[in-house]
């Protein structure tokens, strides 16, 4: 009995590190440009069935686990930074951005771009902000001709000369998937697409359906509401002691059972 004590309780110390590693997660992540903040879902585990009073029967108990961690994709705050190669997207979209090295793709709602040396548009990551063919770079050449750049609700990208001759430069790609939980966490807020995020929507234009709308001269704040994460911290902290004093418990009652052989 003691020893089943102590197991159980074990599951919900897993449990609760678990959730507790989340929720630091959030709060150091409560200033992260386009951070999305996690949940956890928790489930029961079960063993063997147990006789009951009017004769059914019904599962044992066996503790809690972590059924999944689900993120909030929900847009966090605008942040002003009136610089034009800020974005931010208004909606459910992601900006795709390659690798130049590895050609590898990927997505990401941090808008903070910058035009490179090579005047490739770039993430703070060196990565190539592509187009709406989520195959081509947008590359701007000879930045120095023009005096300013300016990017519109739907992500087309202009540049003025001084004379004020206004030219195309390329459409950023915002792109949709019907799962964001699908989506794999790849650090540097970046995301990867696994099977159950579904097929990047082809072509993605910004202002259409659920991709949203670009916002130039701002970034997307983190979503994390604090408070609420403080609340969990409190319980989630309080569940674990919880956990821990049963195991001292069964502790105690092996302990005895000990001494009474003796």
């Amino acid at each position: 009995m003691a020893a089943d004590m102590m197991y159980t309780a074990l599951a919900g110390l897993n449990t609760f590190n678990t959730a507790l590693s989340v929720v630091s997660d959030n709060i150091a992540n409560a200033n992260t440009t386009g951070w999305k903040s996690n949940t956890v879902d928790f489930g029961d585990l079960v063993s063997g069935m147990l006789p009951t009073a009017d004769g059914v029967t019904t599962a044992q108990g066996v503790g809690s686990t972590v059924l999944g961690i689900n993120s909030d994709f929900a847009t966090g705050s605008e942040v002003q930074t009136g610089n034009w190669s800020d974005l931010m997207i208004q909606g459910n979209g992601f900006f795709a951005v390659q690798d130049p090295t590895s050609g590898a793709i990927s997505y990401t709602r941090d808008g903070s771009f910058e035009i490179s040396s090579t005047g490739n548009l770039t993430d703070m990551s060196g990565n190539n902000v592509l187009e709406t063919d989520l195959k081509t770079a947008i590359v701007i050449k000879n930045p120095a001709s023009y005096t300013s750049f300016q990017v519109d609700k739907f992500g087309n990208l202009t540049g003025t000369t001084a004379a004020g001759v206004v030219t195309n430069l390329g459409q950023i790609a915002v792109t949709t998937f019907s799962n964001p939980n699908g989506l794999v966490r790849e650090g540097n807020n970046d995301y990867t697409p696994s099977p159950a995020a579904g097929a990047p929507t082809t072509p993605a234009v910004a202002g259409t359906g659920q991709a949203g709308t670009v916002i130039s001269g701002a970034l997307e704040g983190s979503n994390v509401d604090l408070t609420a994460q403080m609340v969990n911290l409190i319980n989630y902290q309080a569940d674990y002691q919880a956990n821990s004093k049963s195991i001292e418990t069964g502790n105690t009652l092996l302990q005895t059972v000990v001494n009474l052989i003796r």
